[in-house]
Order: structure tokens, then C-alpha cells, then sequence
């Protein structure tokens, strides 16, 4: 009989609550935590499918001060379950995914698509701490960066706790747009008072009066943070930087350790491993 592997060992699973919820093999990188937190803006840069959004997610659980009462369920018997740091579960998250951003042809279209994926996410952090925005209220709900800046200025004025800023894949359409060819477009995107760049000066804004405590981006290429320039120079890329190496992807003995433990669980042998 042919035993299915699929209940346990896990394929595109991006999710850290669900991942765990179903008992799925995990490969402990949450020592890395601890390190992450020496940084306000960390990029950190790996081709696609080494395992990034499962990595946003994993801190966006573990800060995310609405979970708190999730935090043994989740992150019992991990390193950081068993060392957890004093800013576990403080924060308020905005989580962004640039990788769903609709492609257009022109500045205009790019600015109305940017503008519809991106007020999702601090629409949903002011939902989940509805406790502490009472009845707050945007004022505009088409502008995704001006309602950064008002969750930002009502956080600041009210003495809420800071904001955690996850963003997946950012240079995502920036790149398509180089691949594609579209280099005066790309240009439009990365340079002067662009919406991405105004974007960019809110956080780096945020970042130094302290309404948010660290933006983390992930990404394939240094080149659009690189082309941000002033509007972004805070960026601290840790990609090579000899104790984040291994953050994503598996070492040696951690691939033998999964494959033993695949072995041994559907054929009890380990015998043609050896």
C-alpha cells in the first residue's frame, strides 16, 4: 500500500499557523530572531522558493501582539519558544506582499494598483487592534501610503505600541518591469517623488520617530532598493553577512536530517540513505 507523505511533509506551505496547526515537519530557523532584532530595516535577498514567505509569516506570529495568547501553540518546542525575547507579541503588524501586485503600462495604473493591494494590509492591522484604535477613522481609503502615515501619526499621538512592517517580495514588479524591458518606466518608479519612493520616506520617517520598530523586506535583488537611494538609505542588506547565511534554505545537516526522518517515517529504514 502506497502511504501518502502529504500529512505531514509539507509543499507550499507559506503559512507558520498552519504549518504548525497541522503538524507539519518544520525546520527550526527561529534562532534568527534573536539576531533580526540588532535591526530597524533588514532586507534580506534569496531567489524564489527558499522558503521567504514562510519566513514573514514565522515573524508576523511571533510579534504580533494580538497572538499572544497563541504563542506556546505556536512556537512551543522551537529555540525561540524555549528563549523568547522580551519584544514577543508587542507589536502591531502590517504585512505587505508586493509579489500580488497587478502589472500596468504607464505611472498611472501602477499608482492605482499599488494603491488597491496596499491599504488591505493596514486596514486589517487596525482591524485586529481595534481595541486600541477605538473609533478611529481614515479619512481616504484610495491613497495606501497616506493611510500608512495616518494609522502612523494616530499611533504616535495616542501612545500605541509601535508598528512591526513585513514586506514580501518588494521588488517584485519593479523587476518585472526590468525584465520586461520597460527601463523609463522603472526609472519613473525609483526616482523622485514617485509613489514607491514616497512610500519608502513614510517607513524611514516611522522608523526614526520610533511609531515603527522595524521594517523587514525580503526580495531577489539589491538593484530597486539600491535605485531608492535617499528615499530608503536605511536599508540594511544581511543577505551575505555571515550570521544570517543560513537564515533561509537547508545546511547539510539539516537536509539529512529531513531525509532521514522522511526514510525512516514512510519506510521505516533508513538502510538506502546510508
Amino acid at each position: 500500500m502506497k502511504i501518502q507523505a502529504s500529512i505531514t511533509i509539507p509543499y507550499a506551505v507559506a503559512n507558520y499557523a498552519d504549518l504548525r496547526d497541522r503538524g507539519f515537519y518544520y525546520v527550526d530557523k527561529t534562532d534568527y530572531i534573536p539576531r533580526l532584532e540588532a535591526y530597524n530595516a533588514p532586507v534580506f535577498l534569496r531567489p524564489r522558493r527558499f522558503g521567504k514567505s514562510l519566513l514573514v509569516s514565522t515573524l508576523a506570529h511571533y510579534y504580533d501582539r494580538t497572538l499572544a495568547h497563541r504563542f506556546e501553540d505556536l512556537f512551543g518546542g522551537t529555540y525561540i519558544g524555549s528563549h523568547p525575547t522580551p519584544e514577543h507579541n508587542r507589536y502591531m503588524i502590517i504585512r505587505y506582499d508586493f509579489s500580488a501586485m497587478v502589472m500596468a503600462d504607464n505611472m498611472e495604473g501602477l499608482e492605482q494598483n499599488f494603491n488597491i493591494l496596499n491599504r488591505g494590509p493596514v486596514e486589517i492591522m487596525v482591524t485586529h487592534n481595534r481595541d486600541l484604535f477605538g473609533d478611529f477613522q481614515f479619512s481616504t481609503r484610495e491613497n495606501a501610503t497616506q493611510m500608512l502615515e495616518e494609522v502612523l501619526a494616530y499611533a504616535r499621538a495616542h501612545d500605541l505600541p509601535p508598528v512591526y512592517i513585513l514586506i514580501d517580495e518588494y521588488d517584485n514588479f519593479t523587476n518585472q518591469l526590468l525584465t520586461s524591458y520597460n527601463d523609463p518606466l522603472y526609472e519613473k518608479v525609483t526616482t523622485a517623488d514617485s509613489f514607491l519612493r514616497t512610500f519608502f520616506k513614510v517607513i524611514k520617517k516611522g522608523i526614526g520617530e520610533g511609531s515603527i520598530r522595524t521594517c523587514f523586506c525580503t526580495g531577489v535583488l539589491p538593484v530597486t532598493m539600491d535605485d531608492l537611494t535617499s528615499g530608503y538609505n536605511i536599508a540594511e542588506i544581511l543577505t551575505l553577512e555571515s550570521d544570517f547565511i543560513n537564515m533561509l534554505g537547508f545546511t547539510h545537516a539539516e537536509a539529512d536530517a529531513y531525509l532521514r526522518y522522511v526514510l525512516d517515517k514512510y519506510t521505516g529504514s533508513q538502510e538506502r540513505y546510508d
